[in-house]
This record gives structure tokens, sequence and C-alpha cells, in this order.
């Protein structure tokens, strides 16, 4: 199936509409939608063009419902954008950012060469994520340099195109800093408020013991918070303080040892031992087995059982 095709049938799966219902094109894109799972958020990639015209991308405001935020993957030129009447030129520049939000009429206007990568937010999604001192309004950004947030959503990006022990621990902070940055929250307040919030060490064990009851299964973000019985928005900074490491990092690790002690049994096939370790598939789990490790699972149990012997 076409790249564009994907996206067309993506875009009706989650909404009921194709992208040419939401977004007019002058020029068919070149895009790669990415699975997400049960994240918050849906992503696409886009890729330069053929051609030499400029392409243009034109929201329809009475249908299009999500958020959309845009980081420059590449490319050159001239990006101008109209929002709500409004026009605005600036050159395409690394850790270029664009956030429309959900419904405002706007256009985009961009060499053929440019690629982007964007995530659509449900309507309310990144207030949900930025936490309770969120305001209800979200403040566009009309294609400004922000280091941070474009860094953060190259970070999203390669966490999907290649999944590691933890991944949806990962993105799932990451979407919340991105989220965070979007409504630019008071750093004084949110410390505040967070010094006042603790994990015990009952609520710490409680958190493990469902890591390791559920470690084969997708684990979110909110979901061991509400084990702890506490917030999303607070969870991952006091799980560090108590532990020492962030949840990713933490499930990251009993995964990997997980994954070492199967193979180090020698009775379980390689599919079988990415199954529990929490991936879909056995090249996902290669390759971030190998990325960790420095050696692949079929080398890793050679080596243990000539270790063993």
């Amino acid at each position: 199936m076409a790249m564009a095709d994907q996206m067309a049938d993506w875009f009706h799966t989650t909404t009921g509409l194709t992208p040419y219902d939401a977004i007019g094109w002058t020029t068919r894109p070149d895009a790669f939608v990415m699975p997400t799972q049960d994240l918050p958020v849906r992503a696409v990639r886009r890729f330069a063009n053929e051609g030499r015209e400029p392409v243009v991308a034109r929201s329809v405001q009475e249908i299009d419902p999500w958020d959309a935020l845009l980081v420059n993957r590449g490319g050159s030129g001239l990006l101008e954008l109209t929002f709500c009447g409004k026009l605005g030129k600036s050159q395409i520049c690394h850790d270029q950012v664009a956030l429309i939000p959900a419904g405002a009429d706007s256009s985009f206007e961009f060499p053929p060469a440019a690629g982007s990568f964007t995530l659509y937010f449900p309507t309310g999604q990144l207030q949900a994520l930025a936490g309770p001192e969120a305001s209800p309004a979200v403040r566009p950004i009309l294609g400004e340099r922000h280091a941070n947030m474009a860094l953060a959503m190259v970070k999203v990006e390669r966490e999907l195109l290649n999944p590691g022990f933890g991944s949806e621990l990962l993105i799932q902070s990451l979407l919340r800093s991105i989220a965070m940055m979007v409504y630019r929250h008071d750093p004084a307040t949110m410390q505040e408020t967070a010094e006042r919030i603790h994990l015990s060490p009952a609520r710490l064990r409680r958190v493990i013991d469902y890591v390791d009851a559920c470690i084969s299964d997708q684990i979110s973000l909110d979901d061991m918070a509400q084990v702890a019985g506490l917030s999303s928005f607070h969870f991952s900074r006091v799980f560090k303080l108590a532990t020492g490491e962030t949840p990713y990092q933490y499930l990251s690790m009993r995964r990997l040892n997980l994954a070492r002690r199967l193979l180090a049994r020698g009775d379980a096939s390689l599919v079988d031992v990415a199954l529990h370790c929490g991936f879909a598939n056995q090249s996902h789990f290669t390759a971030a087995f190998t990325r960790e490790a420095g050696m692949s699972p079929g080398k890793f149990r050679k080596c243990f059982w000539a270790g063993a012997r």
C-alpha cells in the first residue's frame, strides 16, 4: 500500500474522514503513518515531494478535529503560513516548529524538498498532558525556532521507529514535556506544588509489584500512577526521587534483565522472549536488545552457554 494511501486509511479509521476532507493538498503527500497503539497521539512523517512547485496544505475549519504540532525534518526555502487571515513568512530552519490549534483556518506553503514530522493531538489532549495548571486555550506557534520542543519531537519519532524496552513510558514522558512547553508553565509554581507530593514505600511497593505482574503487557504512565494513587502529572518526578530512576529507565531495565534470564534458560524462542518482554514482534525486540546489550539476542545466548560449560 502506498504511504499516502496508508495516511488516508489512518485518518478515515480514527476520524471517519480522509486527510483530503481535513487537509487540502495541492500535491499528494508522500507520508508514513507511524503505529502509536494506545498512545494519546497520532504521528505522521511527511517526506519531500518530487517536483518544483511549492506545496500548499489548507485546513478545513469545520471538520478539523485535532491540534497539529509539526517540526521541520529537512529542507530549506521559504515557509508561508496563513493563520486566521494573517500571513507570516520565514525561512525554513533547524529546530523550527509550528502548532495549529484544532479548528483554526490555516494554510502552509513550503518547498517540495521540505519534510516534517507531525503529532496530532485530539482536542483537549494537550491540556490533559500539560496538567491541571494548563488553561483550556492553546497558543498557536507559527513557524518558530524551539530547540527543546524540536528535540523532544525528534526523540518521539526515533522511539516510534525503533522501540526499546520501555518505549511507551518514554514517549508518554516526552509528550508531557512537549505539552508543558506548549503551555509554558511557570516552573516555580509547578515545583512548589510538586514538593508537597511524595511516593511512600507502600505505594512504591505496589507499583513495583504491578510492573512485575504486567511486564509482558503495555504499561503506561497513567497505569503506574493509578496504582500509586497519584496523578500522572506528578508521578514521574516522585518515582525518580524514590528509586533514582525514571519510570522509563526502571521498566526498560526490568525488561532487559527478564530478556537476559529467558535467553540464558535456552528453552524459549526469540519470538516468545520478545512477547514476554512487551514487544509486538521479534525484529523490534532484536534491535532493542542489541542496542542495550551490545550484541544480538542469539549471540548473547551462545556466549552465555559457552561460558557455562
